[in-house]
């Protein structure tokens, strides 16, 4: 197919991301709720093509040859137009002029009078990043200069900000409004004419040649603009060029970047291991926050004359513990940098037990506490540790570099595994189409790794708009990106086919409804997706009935639906954060989710192996200690079948054990077997030991549990699975 031109006003992608899908009831081919087996009637196979034409804002795109026999169903609520404008926008020839050019921000003055930053002037190597505090309010007088291939009159030039998540949109349509934004040529008899919507302007005159200048204002009216509530380093006003008006437009390289600091530390958190072995001394990391959860810098009254900062902190043993520290802790002294988080080691007392500490500041931190999660002290062969396996940076559509990402992981949520998993293709710059981003965002995981310690494990989100969003991680130190726009890896079984023989694995995400469900009808791949997250900042996919429930869910298309069609998949919640705040996402949304895993060693091998096991359980945040067994088989693993060997064919009665260490008043226990629920009576206490005999299972059948807590803590066991007896699979998990 010839290369075209797309349309003048913009990318057409991002246009498309405004825009109301007009074509989905016609492409969905049917699918309906689960999606999970073909429609009775299905439009016929060409019946996409008898669509004229396909994509109205591009009369000249077509499908490639065979495509709805590759994709004969799809998601429930597909979002077609996203992919196939992808495709379109692929086929582009892209002029070299686009993107050419360099912009640096001239000067800036807050117009927030509660503002603490001052005005800002570059000094003469205009080498120097101006800070702004998160959430104020400026003018930035920006100047971007012509690249060498020039303009073309019919040319068109962007203004934006981050795209994500909380910088004021630059538009050009309310002078009173937030992000009113104007532009100036300097030079006579052209005109930069303003869209009147979004912040882009056509060249209308003459061309622009080489070199020439242009005023741009961004924030020009009373209002200002609004930088983003998330913090980082290099947050970015973008330019974009599409130089002869064909409706490709890309970012030039030299863009305006700034720092944007968080507010003052409001908020004191600590976190410790979840379980450690008796007489084992274990660290204690604690950080201090913003509202949002920025990384704040410690009070300027802890600072001596050098410019360490000193924290004065009391560590108390609350009633609920069941076991003691040996530690004096009446009044601990830590030193650090401004902004590094406090580390400081406790002893337990000699036995097993659950610690449960409150952390205090003193001096010039009285008036901050927090009380940990709980610390499980015990002999075992398998620990339990935290994860959080799905989240975003600036690379794609998320806040903050991936350096920083990582760090705000280790130092302030004081998780054991991270994962990074920018998307493949989505945001300013795709990884699909930029190797070399990819490339040095493997080189950051890997620099962060230390096994024993701290795990990073590379990935990326297959981002697919027909089938549903996959992540997929890497367990070793190759991460090829397999793009959801390749017509090659542009279906669930054609990646997992890519994936084979690699120590990979996919997670299905916000699998039952908005902003792309799952597509069921591909059946998960026992070996590449034996864990499915089921809860993340879009809300819960495990059922209808789970509280807080994803954006738009879709009946039929929840996990437990796909249990009951016979999948067997363990259960994992992530943050899929994009704040920069991997781990406490539930800070600044709703909820978040973690991944708790037990696992005999921390580091990637073994970490693949408890997943494939399905040795985990989900939260929405909250960082319980949670065990499930059914007799002797731990969650996520499979139990035979067993008859009592009589005439009637009784089945015999399995041994339920759970333990749970709350992290706040539990208030309700649901026994989950195969849609049916059973609740049992709130426990008193924050620990929480039930052993009791509930009915044989049968083949065919799962059994797992959900814990609700008093302040919207949700944690759900894996599912425990059954085969008949002497078919177990081989992936069952072993006892602790």
């Amino acid at each position: 197919m010839a290369k075209k031109p797309l349309p003048k006003g913009g990318s057409l992608f991002s246009r498309w991301m405004n825009a109301v899908p007009s074509l989905l009831t016609v492409l969905l081919l049917g699918a309906s709720l689960a999606g999970c087996d073909p429609p009775d009637d299905p439009l016929p196979r060409d019946a996409v093509a008898q669509v004229d034409p396909i994509l109205p804002d591009v009369p000249w795109f077509e499908l490639p040859e065979g495509w709805s026999e590759q994709h004969p169903v799809l998601s429930p609520n597909a979002k077609l137009e996203a992919h196939l404008i992808a495709l379109a926008e692929a086929m582009i020839d892209r002029n070299p002029a686009d993107g050419g050019g360099r912009a640096w921000l001239q000067s800036s003055r807050p117009v927030d009078p509660k503002g603490a930053t001052t005005n800002w002037r570059p000094d003469e190597s205009l080498a120097s990043r101006p800070t702004f505090e998160a959430s104020s309010f400026h003018r930035f007088e920006i100047v971007f200069e012509v690249g060498p291939l020039g303009i073309e009159e019919g040319g068109m030039l962007f203004v934006s900000p981050e795209a994500f998540w909380y910088w004021s949109e630059a538009q050009t349509g309310d002078p009173q409004a937030p992000g009113y934004t104007t532009a100036r040529a300097r030079g006579d008899a052209v005109e930069l004419r303003a869209s009147q919507s979004d912040a882009s302007f056509l060249v209308v005159g003459r061309r622009l040649e080489a070199g020439e200048k242009i005023d741009f204002i961004y924030g020009a009216g009373d209002a200002g603009a609004q930088v983003d509530r998330y913090a980082e380093r290099g947050s970015k006003i973008m330019i974009g060029v599409d130089a002869d008006g064909n409706g490709f437009r890309q970012w030039v390289d030299e863009e305006v970047l700034i720092d944007i600091t968080a507010r003052p530390g409001i908020r004191l958190l600590a976190f410790g291991p979840a379980q450690v072995s008796p007489g084992e001394s274990f660290e204690i990391v604690a950080s201090i926050t913003d509202g949002p959860g920025n990384r704040s810098r410690w009070p300027a009254a802890t600072e001596d004359a050098s410019g360490v900062s000193i924290g004065h902190f009391a560590v108390r043993t609350l009633e609920s513990s069941s076991l003691g520290i040996e530690t004096s802790t009446s009044g601990l002294e830590v030193r650090s940098t401004p902004f590094a988080p406090k580390r400081f080691r406790l002893i337990p007392a000699p036995g097993e037990g659950t610690i449960r500490l409150r952390i205090e500041g003193l001096g010039a931190l009285l008036g901050l506490a927090f009380d940990l999660p709980p610390i499980v002290v015990r002999d075992s062969e398998k620990r339990l540790v935290w994860g959080d396996l799905h989240g975003h940076t600036r690379v794609s559509d998320g806040t903050g570099t991936p350096h920083d990402y990582f760090a705000y992981a280790r130092d302030i949520a004081r998780l054991d595994v991270i994962a990074l998993t920018d998307h493949d293709h989505w945001g300013a710059r795709p990884l699909d189409e930029n190797p070399d981003v990819a490339a040095r965002l493997l080189e950051t995981a890997h620099s962060f790794n230390r096994p024993g310690e701290f795990v990073t494990i590379p990935g990326y989100e297959w981002t697919n708009w027909l089938h549903g969003h996959r992540h997929v991680l890497y367990f070793d130190n190759v991460a090829p990106i397999f793009s959801a726009i390749d017509p090659a890896t542009d279906r669930p079984d054609e990646l997992w086919e890519a994936l084979r023989g690699r120590p990979a694995l996919t997670f299905a995400h916000h699998s039952a409804g908005e902003p792309v469900a799952t597509n069921w009808f591909f059946a998960p791949d026992p070996e590449l997706e034996p864990v499915t997250e089921i809860v993340s900042v879009h809300g819960t996919s495990e059922a209808e009935d789970a509280p807080f429930s994803v954006t738009g869910g879709i009946p039929g298309n929840f996990v437990r639906d796909t249990l009951m069609r016979g999948a067997r998949l363990g259960f994992i919640g992530s943050g899929d954060s994009h704040d920069g705040h991997p781990g406490l996402a539930q800070i600044a949304a709703r909820q978040g989710g973690l991944a708790g895993i037990f696992t005999p060693a921390l580091d990637r091998p073994s970490l693949l192996a408890a997943m494939r096991r399905r040795h985990t359980f989900a939260t929405n945040g909250i960082r319980p200690f949670f065990e499930v067994h059914l007799d002797d088989v731990a969650m996520g693993g499979t139990l035979e079948s067993i008859s009592d060997g009589s005439d009637s064919g009784e089945r015999n009665d399995h041994v339920l054990r759970i333990r749970y260490e709350a992290t706040a008043p539990i208030e309700r226990v649901d026994l989950i077997r195969s849609g049916r629920i059973a609740t049992l009576p709130a426990p008193d206490g924050l620990s929480y030991d039930l052993e009791r005999e509930i009915p044989g299972l049968s083949p065919g059948e799962f059994h797992y549990v959900r814990i609700q807590q008093e302040d919207g803590g949700l944690a759900w066991s894996s599912p425990i699975f059954v085969d008949q007896h002497g078919a177990a699979s081989t992936l069952r998990a072993e006892t602790n």
